[in-house]
């Protein structure tokens, strides 16, 4: 976005502000927020229709189609759209890199500190007291060196895609079948 020029996202995928001509609004992120928590909405419809069922006959099941249906197409619209907006994205390397002064890694330098036996509160003041002096730190290198699950240098992002991947495939797959199915019925009437 304008404001920092971390982030440019695509045009077609953002609206302009009523009152500032240069401002980029990234709407689509927003609005991707909102369609999950109506995804939510779906999930929890069905959830409670299925949870008030006693044995034997069930017609208020029939009630479930519409929310999954919908789930299903919203699901499908969404990753699509993302897909599309994440394509576009540009990073602007250079300057994320420069934004990344000393002062962003200070807990880096206390806990440097830590290591070498210095309890934290000591580490804490004496960083927050050379604050102004700290040395430059290379960022890449820097965000490469975590390690532990789910820090900046193994996000394991890999896991959540494949798990998409899988699930998109077989969502895929059953509609395939439920249209199957449906061209079968129309075929036999």
């Amino acid at each position: 976005m304008s404001e920092t020029g971390f982030v440019d996202l695509p045009d077609e995928f953002c609206t302009g502000s009523s009152i500032m001509p240069q401002k980029k609004n990234g709407d689509v992120f927003e609005l991707a927020r909102g369609k999950a928590n109506i995804m939510l909405g779906y999930l929890l419809s069905v959830m409670e229709i299925q949870n008030t069922l006693i044995s034997g006959y069930n017609r208020d099941s029939q009630l479930t189609k519409d929310p999954l249906i919908k789930g299903i197409d919203l699901f499908e619209n969404t990753v699509k759209i993302m897909n599309l907006v994440a394509g576009g994205v540009k990073i602007n390397a250079k300057k994320c890199k420069s934004a990344c002064t000393p002062e962003v890694f200070a807990t880096d330098y206390a806990l440097d500190l830590v290591k070498n036996g210095m309890p934290f509160r000591d580490a804490y003041k004496k960083v927050a007291n050379v604050i102004d002096e700290l040395e430059e730190i290379e960022p890449v290198k820097n965000i490469k060196s975590k390690k532990h699950v789910g820090s900046t240098g193994n996000l394991r992002l890999s896991i959540p895609q494949n798990d998409a991947k899988k699930e998109y495939l077989w969502l895929k797959k059953e509609q395939q079948k439920w249209q199957s199915t449906v061209n079968n019925l129309l075929k036999s009437n």
